[in-house]
């Protein structure tokens, strides 16, 4: 492959990686099933008969709209714990990036679209259920952590702490994508504390 190709090619990807980005935001606001081409290309400035040749199909692009989110939001988290060596507040960073309590809950109503989605799309279910279980492996790893220092006092195994953890997570989230003004991170975090039994971390 000639230096020439590899370029295009990154650059093809990088704007392919552009026009997904911008079109999160679109299915965030307007929902997947009303989503078109045409709404993408007002955002973008990308021409119809691109989407379609990065894409295929209206549905196709709804649903790589979905799976770029889904990896994005984890590379996100990953970014932010690689900066977090306390298990509680790497638990935490996880909590409030999910429920969308900081910054935007854009990533969360494009999870809740995604599910309906993957209630009619058996191939999406399978990736929708492998992101879970992303998240709870990554969960539980922080929690078996939590135990080993000391930092966590529950005795319960480290997985079902995770699912419990994301089920209140996507809970509590709930609320937030509903545009809940009384939603305040804290109670999040009381409830996160009471699952693993957090306790005070070490003097240094």
């Amino acid at each position: 492959m000639s230096e020439v190709t590899r370029i295009g090619g990154r650059r093809a990807a990088r704007k392919r990686a552009d026009v997904l980005a911008a079109a999160c935001s679109v299915v965030a606001e307007r929902g997947a099933d009303a989503t078109r081409f045409t709404d993408v290309t007002a955002a973008t400035g990308v021409g119809v008969s691109t989407l379609q040749y990065y894409f295929g199909s209206r549905e196709d692009m709804l649903i790589a709209v979905f799976r770029y989110a889904a990896q994005a939001d984890f590379d996100a988290v990953g970014a932010r714990l690689a900066q977090l060596a306390d298990p509680w507040e790497r638990l935490l960073a996880i909590a409030t990036h999910l429920t969308g309590a900081v910054g935007s809950d854009t990533g969360w109503r494009l999870w809740v679209e995604s599910w309906r989605w993957a209630l009619r799309d058996a191939e999406l279910r399978a990736e929708v259920l492998g992101d879970y279980t992303r998240w709870h492996v990554l969960i539980a790893s922080i929690v078996e952590a939590g135990v080993t220092d000391g930092r966590f006092g529950t005795d319960a195994e480290p997985m079902d702490v995770a699912r419990q953890a994301l089920a209140l997570i996507d809970g509590l989230a709930l609320p937030v994508a509903l545009g809940d003004t009384s939603f305040a991170p804290s109670l999040l975090a009381d409830a996160l504390g009471r699952l693993v039994a957090v306790r005070p971390a070490p003097l240094q």
